[in-house]
């Protein structure tokens, strides 16, 4: 481009700055613009009788679903079900909580406990840890990544739970 073009250019860019109702264009000036011209369409009436006027959006945010899951997802959602993952979290959630509560009455119970009675619990405490791990390792295997994993309960620091006072 030669310099009388761009000479030219510059000219009617200064030209359009200096007749829009705002000046030169910035981000805050953006803004105001398109408020104007939402403004606008609302006075000529453009927004009136939108199909879904005054109810509540739909929005169905599945940017993190794999998109060839999706549809499966959403036909699960709109039939009152939730995706295996986040029905497996609610069964582990409630798992880990009937957990906290059996450890708490074992706390209460490890002093007055025979040898025998301890080892039972022992074995009784290694099988619910190893069945509530089984639902974690599985979750985390399905769940997609960007939601997070849960960490494994670790029997060694469970038992402690109880036994310490």
């Amino acid at each position: 481009m030669n310099e009388l073009e761009n000479e030219g250019n510059d000219t009617a860019a200064a030209e359009r700055r200096a007749t829009h109702p705002l000046g030169r264009l910035t981000q805050q000036n953006y803004q105001n613009v398109i408020d104007q011209q939402i403004a606008a369409g609302q006075a000529a009436g453009m927004f009136d009788k939108l199909e879904g006027a005054g109810k509540p959006l739909q929005i169905d945010d599945d940017t993190n679903v794999p998109e060839e899951l999706r549809i499966g997802f959403r036909m699960l959602k709109n039939a009152g079900f939730a995706p295996p993952w986040v029905e497996l979290q609610n069964d582990i959630r409630d798992k880990q909580l009937a957990l906290e509560g059996w450890q708490r009455h074992q706390h209460e119970r490890w002093p007055q406990l025979t040898p025998a009675e301890q080892a039972r619990l022992y074995a009784e405490h290694e099988r619910i840890i190893e069945e509530l791990n089984k639902l974690i390792t599985t979750y985390n295997l399905i769940v997609p990544a960007v939601v997070g994993q849960i960490a494994l309960h670790q029997l060694w620091r469970e038992r402690r739970k109880f036994e310490t006072p």
